[in-house]
């Protein structure tokens, strides 16, 4: 009995998973939305960034600290340029390298992808008024 529920759990946590899982439009959506981000964040046009966030930017800057600080429209320019200097993971010297590197979304970043929400990098994205929006940045550095 136990393995029969444990399997129908299993089951139902599996489909709820597949049935939240963003639509092959929903995800070429998305995709466009990040090169244009992509593109701004490349060309450091932090008031063009800026166009795609939704202030108050919600910033973690530990890993081990859940506490959040908020960001302004008007600390914006600060605060992203200091994180694309921050160390990064892997052969990368610092974010602005890595995010460099990823242009095009992979298998998993496609997976992270919601009808309404996305996940890339440090980045959590949700659909505001039908629009994305950048809404969290996890600071950290060499995660």
């Amino acid at each position: 009995m136990k393995h029969c529920l444990f399997a129908m759990a299993m089951c139902l946590i599996l489909l709820v998973g597949k049935a939240q899982q963003a639509s092959a439009p929903e995800v070429k959506e998305f995709e466009t939305f990040w090169r244009k981000v992509h593109a701004a964040i490349m060309k450091k046009d932090f008031p063009a960034v800026s166009g795609y966030i939704e202030f108050p930017l919600v910033v973690r800057k530990s890993i081990s600290d859940t506490a959040v600080s908020t960001v302004s429209a008007k600390d914006f320019a600060t605060f992203f340029n200091g994180y694309l200097e921050m160390p990064a993971r892997d052969q990368f010297i610092n974010k602005y390298g890595l995010l460099k590197s990823r242009r095009d979304l992979n298998e998993d970043d496609k997976s992270m992808i919601s009808e309404d929400s996305a996940t890339m990098e440090d980045f959590e994205f949700q659909k505001v008024d039908g629009q994305w929006k950048l809404v969290y940045v996890y600071a950290t550095a060499g995660e």
